[in-house]
């Protein structure tokens, strides 16, 4: 494995095509990396190759971070990043080379409340908490929301206290403040993820670097200011005050809880990686720091104290929070909102704007008042009953089942019943018409066979009458009469098969084709002949003997429940 400066120079080449190395110089920044600085023509790079394994993982974290540092991103920081030049295969590892940011170093121990590197700390971390949020999206990188922040702190502290090493005062003001909702109710920010001193370069009071950026993400600021108690909590008030003044920072006292709470926790990553590594040495000194946090006098036991003081909020985080407060809009567009007052939609439910349905009772009367005046005989009026009740809908039966369920029916009953009244009394007055009709053929018959000229006379009279009142719109002629006791026969013979449809079976089709003879009635036919007194009987034997119209031929077959439609849609 490279270990020297001039083997990391070699591969330095190998990784950054056409690099002219004027200088090496051996660098130990991080005692896990293999590290030296490239003096190049117009600048100096660095040379890292990592000597463990969790030093690659870090070091492919780095790359990644880096990549999602674009020039859009890294010019709003008012700082250098390392940019990342190449790589190349280092054994069973792998070299990179990035720009070097060079700077001084400090401790945070060092750090005073009116140290003037306290304010460019303060807009470097905000610059960094002011990049958008994309920068870790389109860079795949983690995105956390408020409440996945709050479950990997839970776990962090159910993992701790499965260790038994934990003291239980510390152990329930971290569960304290991990239950407390109105905590971890915040916008998350792109975050470091890893800020310390160690991180930041600085020159003259200035930070002119920030390097280690294997945890960039979406996550809570918080983390970021952590490290600043380190020197104290007046430290981290000084620079949360210079914080605020760059950016809207919400709720202050939630935002110092938080960074308490990380702090702290960082105790318990310690011992959790003393444990996984066995390293009872770092067991100790993890005990020993959670032995110095038990108390109330902790800066986490005073940053909740304060949250809970419920002090009125200042103008600042008044507007903070109105600022963060999202717009509640409607979703609806204005067709939609039109929609929703349409006033046949918002009366469709209530019962009381729905017309009134006819009852089965009032539809029979009706349908019998019409037969008797369209019909002289008790058999016309009796048939038209009959239909106008099979055609009537069950209307009563709808009326329960809306005073039941409250369904409203999609169509309207009464102009049905009105239809299904009409046809019935159109069917009767041609049952009607049909009687009269075989009535006036029979009696003439009777008078040429009986030579009474006084029934023959009263005949030809009442023929003479009814020419004489079609001679006023037309004079009509013998086939049109013929024709009109043919249609009216017809008309009564389906109604009367419609009537008897559901009584009797399907009767089959098959029978002699040129008589007819040897078979016996069809129940329809007999149902034809007893409502037009015999006629459709000796009309049937007329044409089936003769057979010269096909059309009527059709009236002699016997009737299926296929070949005629239903009531409703016959009436449509």
């Amino acid at each position: 494995m490279a270990s020297i400066p001039f083997t990391l120079a070699a591969l330095a080449t190998s990784a950054v095509p056409g690099l002219v190395v004027f200088g090496v110089r051996e660098h130990e920044e991080d005692s896990r990396f293999a590290e030296a600085v490239i003096v190049s023509e117009d600048a100096e790079l660095l040379v890292r190759v990592p000597r463990t394994q969790a030093a690659e993982v870090q070091q492919s974290a780095t790359v990644l971070g880096l990549a999602a540092l674009t020039a859009g991103p890294r010019g709003k920081l008012p700082f250098a990043v390392p940019e990342t030049l190449g790589m190349t295969r280092a054994g069973e590892t792998r070299a990179v080379v990035t720009t070097f940011v060079d700077g001084d170093h400090f401790s945070a121990e060092d750090l005073l409340t009116d140290a003037l590197l306290l304010e460019p700390i303060a807009c470097a971390i905000a610059a960094i908490h002011e990049l958008p949020l994309s920068v870790a999206q389109s860079g795949g990188l983690p995105v956390s929301t408020a409440q996945d922040l709050r479950l990997i702190a839970t776990r962090l502290i159910d993992r701790a206290e499965a260790t038994r090493m934990v003291p239980e005062t510390v152990l329930q003001r971290w569960q304290r403040t991990v239950e407390a909702a109105e905590l971890w109710d915040f916008a998350p920010t792109t975050v470091h993820g890893s800020l310390d001193a160690e991180q930041l370069r600085v020159a003259e009071d200035r930070v002119v670097g920030i390097v280690g950026w294997s945890e960039l993400s979406v996550g809570d600021p918080a983390a970021d200011l952590a490290w600043l108690l380190a020197p104290g909590n007046d430290v981290l008030e000084a620079v949360l005050a210079r914080y605020a003044a760059q950016r809207n920072t919400g709720s202050l006292a939630h935002l110092r809880t938080r960074a308490a709470l990380y702090h702290e926790l960082e105790v318990a990553r310690w011992l959790l990686h003393g444990i996984e590594s066995h390293d009872q040495s770092v067991i100790d000194d993890a005990v020993a720091m959670l032995d110095r946090m038990v108390g109330v006098g902790g800066a986490l036991s005073v940053a909740y104290a304060v949250t809970q003081d419920r002090a009125p909020l200042s103008d600042q985080e008044v507007e903070a929070m109105l600022d963060e407060t999202p717009l509640v809009s409607s979703h609806l567009s204005e067709t939609a909102v039109v929609e929703a007052l349409d006033e046949d939609r918002m009366f469709g439910n209530e019962t009381d704007f729905i017309e009134p349905l006819q009852s089965r009772g009032q539809s029979r009367a009706e349908s019998e008042g019409n037969t008797g005046s369209g019909s002289g005989s008790g058999s016309g009026s009796g048939s038209g009953s009959d239909s106008a009740r099979d055609l009537v809908p069950e209307t009563e039966g709808f009326a329960a089942l809306q005073a039941d369920t409250g369904i409203v029916p999609d169509f309207d009953l009464s102009s049905f019943a009105a239809a299904a009244e009409a046809a019935a009394a159109e069917a009767a007055a041609a049952e009607a018409a049909a009687a009269e009709a075989a009535n006036t053929d029979a009696n003439g018959a009777g008078g040429r066979q009986g030579g009474g000229a006084d029934r023959t006379a009263e005949a030809a009279g009442a023929r003479g009458e009814a020419t004489s009142r079609d001679t006023a719109d037309r004079a009509p002629t013998a086939h049109d009469t013929a024709e009109r006791e043919a249609r009216a026969r017809d008309a009564a013979v389906r109604a009367a098969a419609t009537r008897t449809e559901a009584k009797w079976p399907v009767w089959p089709k098959s029978r002699d084709s040129a008589s007819g003879a040897g078979q016996e009635t069809p129940p329809r036919a007999r149902a034809a002949d007893e409502a037009t007194g015999g006629v459709a009987s000796s009309n049937r034997a007329e044409r089936a003997s003769t057979a010269a119209d096909p059309a009527d031929d059709q009236l002699t077959e016997p009737y299926d429940s296929d070949d005629l439609p239903s009531p409703p849609e016959r009436d449509r």
